[in-house]
């Protein structure tokens, strides 16, 4: 191994070069594999967390939520028979009022929750209670003293700043908060929209019953049809009574949403990765046409060392082994640079973290594996074969 270091080191520039192709062909094979991994765990993620059937949830994308007629399209929906209420939520963060201004390492994510989430993803509360319908109402929560916001808090929340059931948290807006329950260890919700298939975990976060607030409304909200409505049936009527009140609106089912998100993200990223594989093929030709080329240029040591004893095979395997060195360190550098850029799985946010489905899974490593030895092999035969037909007078007299 020192021998081939050694020799590796006097070779600079070339190795660098070699180094450098695989590096970057590698790394690009596995970020382009990551983005079609991301597409289908998005789509299991959000089918395995939503407790509704997708089918039959429609997702409701509202741009101005704060219009004036809002209420009234909002009465008249839910008077349409069509759907079992409107929900959302916010994500958003809660700061303590211990909190040094300018510092955010002490923010924490909040969800705030609209009446009726509870029926999209089961909310599991181990002590206290979930949220009442009364909890959603202005009159009884304000975020004064007398009338706080309702909170649910994540069980590591509660276990770090020492709070339990009837509690009282204050904020650095000067917000009261009332803590009504806690949540069971591991608890999840969505983060952003279900189609994103972002799960964040809420164990060290807390649930926020939503009021209704003109400057922090919510922009994505979710209904579940009644049993006795056709979907289509449903979207038309809705888009019909958004038009009479003025309100933007973009109505899908989940499914549906899913599916044409997976469709059209799979078509893209399947280029994306064929044209990665396409750049392995030009790297491995032109490796192999590298190494031949250097393998030329270095006849006269490699015949000097044959003159001093050594045998085909250990110039071979000195040979093999300066390559193979090079190429592991570029192939485990480039899986390193991947799990930092993906950050192994999991994003956090402020005190708590979501699952990306951006991610280094060991399927991808395997075949980066499988890739890179096929990437090898062609440069290991083609050394073979040429040092085969050098004959001894011609590697005395190279150059």
């Amino acid at each position: 191994m020192k021998e081939i270091l050694k020799s590796i080191s006097k070779r600079t520039l070339f190795n660098i070069l070699i180094f450098l192709q695989v590096l970057f062909s590698i790394l690009y094979f596995f970020s382009t594999t990551i983005s079609m991994q991301a597409v289908v765990n998005s789509n299991i993620s959000a089918n395995s967390e939503l407790d509704s059937n997708p089918k039959r949830t429609l997702h409701m994308l509202i741009q101005n939520e704060d219009s004036k007629y809002f209420s009234k399209f909002k009465e008249e929906l839910l008077n349409a028979n069509l759907v079992n209420g409107l929900t959302g939520w916010r994500n958003s963060d809660l700061t303590p009022d211990t909190r040094v201004i300018g510092d955010t390492e002490d923010d924490f994510d909040s969800v705030e929750l609209a009446k009726g989430c509870e029926n999209l993803k089961k909310i599991n509360v181990a002590t206290g209670r979930y949220f009442t319908d009364a909890d959603f109402r202005k009159e009884n929560a304000t975020g004064s003293k007398s009338k706080p916001f309702l909170m649910i808090l994540g069980s590591e929340f509660a276990n770090n700043q020492n709070l339990k059931v009837g509690d009282s948290y204050h904020d650095v807006n000067d917000k009261y908060y009332k803590v009504v329950g806690i949540l069971e260890p591991n608890s999840k919700w969505f983060y952003q929209t279900v189609s994103e298939g972002m799960i964040m975990v809420i164990d060290n976060a807390v649930m926020v019953a939503y009021v209704n607030d003109s400057e922090n409304p919510i922009m994505h909200y979710y209904s579940i049809l009644n049993d006795n409505v056709n979907s289509d049936d449903a979207i038309y009527k809705i888009n019909k009574i958004a038009k009479k009140y003025n309100i933007v609106v973009e109505a899908k089912t989940i499914s549906t949403e899913l599916n044409e998100t997976y469709s059209e993200s799979v078509s893209q990223d399947i280029s994306w990765v064929i044209f990665s594989l396409i750049i392995l093929v030009f790297v491995t030709i032109g490796t192999s046409i590298l190494i031949v080329s250097h393998m030329y240029m270095r006849k006269n040591e490699i015949g000097i060392r044959m003159a001093c004893g050594y045998s085909f095979k250990k110039v071979l395997l000195l040979l093999w082994g300066e390559f193979l060195v090079v190429s592991i360190l570029a192939f485990l550098s480039a899986l390193l640079i991947a799990y930092i850029s993906c950050s192994g799985g999991k994003e956090i946010i402020y005190s708590a973290y979501y699952f990306s489905s951006f991610h280094l899974s060991y399927g991808i490593v395997l075949i980066g594996i499988g890739i890179f030895l096929l990437m090898c092999i062609p440069s290991l035969l083609v050394l073979v074969f040429k040092l085969r037909k050098v004959q001894p007078k011609d590697l005395i007299g190279g150059k």
